[in-house]
């Protein structure tokens, strides 16, 4: 088995944290690299850091079909399938027991003008924002070319099942487990007395538009990646990927164990 290994070495404690690892994969026997500059050829990838690295690194296996396991460095790991403390627990990577749990991803695909400008893959969520301006946009959601809403707010997040306990429940949003298949549509800061997400099924076609941006301008983000610039003539077709991200399980605990200790535990 070939492991390659990715630590964020701009997340404190990770160099020592990737040290530990390095002990114990030579300690196991194991053949491994780390920072590689590809991931195929791989049997499979772990990821050092917080949920960002580990979803990073996820999306960019899930390519070339490589599994991935996240070490948790950072505060939450709520992605993680280990914490630091329990290296010992690579033996059964080593040893290949261990499940993998296939996690929906969404493509959002940019057209502007009427041309496709690119498709991009979310683990998370597709976010459309405002502009740097402090003045609300409208953000018109459409299913199967039916509309749906009309919002006025400051932004909209589609995100994935796994997403749906990132950014989205912040914003408000309904917690999903991610053995579900769908996508989670949810206002941020909308202009009105009634604030509701929707869940659609992932066999659905939505299309997002904005259709009041003037001296503000809007912003997409794949990932809370970089932004792509929006405007009244770009349209945003959100559907489901035909990549999956596959995250490495070792611990027994479920989804709703999993949700308690890393969201609810740690908030009383």
């Amino acid at each position: 088995m070939k492991i390659a290994v990715f630590p964020n070495m701009n997340n404190d404690g990770v160099k020592e944290l990737t040290a530990e690892i390095k002990t114990e994969l030579e300690k196991l026997g194991a053949d491994y690299d780390v920072s590689p500059e590809v991931v195929s050829g791989f049997d499979l990838a772990i990821a050092v850091g917080g949920d960002g690295t580990t979803l990073n690194v996820a999306k960019t296996a899930s390519l070339d079909g490589v599994p991935t396991l996240g070490i948790n460095a950072g505060r939450l790991g709520f992605m993680s399938g280990l914490e630091k403390n329990e290296l010992s627990l690579l033996s059964n990577i080593v040893s290949g027991d261990f499940i993998v749990e296939k996690r929906m991803m969404l493509k959002a695909e940019v057209i502007q003008n009427g041309v496709s400008e690119g498709e991009y893959h979310c683990l998370n969520d597709a976010v459309i924002s405002r502009g740097d301006v402090a003045r609300l946009i409208d953000i018109n959601v459409f299913c199967e070319g039916r509309p749906v809403t009309n919002t006025r707010a400051d932004g909209m997040i589609v995100s994935t099942p796994t997403g749906s306990t990132a950014y989205s429940m912040a914003a408000g949003g309904p917690v999903v487990s991610p053995d579900n298949s769908c996508f989670v549509v949810t206002p941020i800061c909308p202009h009105s007395l009634v604030n509701r997400s929707i869940v659609f099924s992932s066999d659905k076609e939505l299309l997002l538009t904005v259709s009041s941006e003037i001296n503000n301008g809007a912003f997409l983000s794949i990932d809370g990646g970089s932004s792509i610039f929006v405007d009244t003539n770009t349209q945003i077709v959100i559907s489901k990927s035909d990549f999956t991200a596959d995250l490495i399980k070792v611990k027994p605990e479920n989804f709703y164990e999993i949700l308690n200790k890393k969201i609810i535990e740690r908030r009383n």
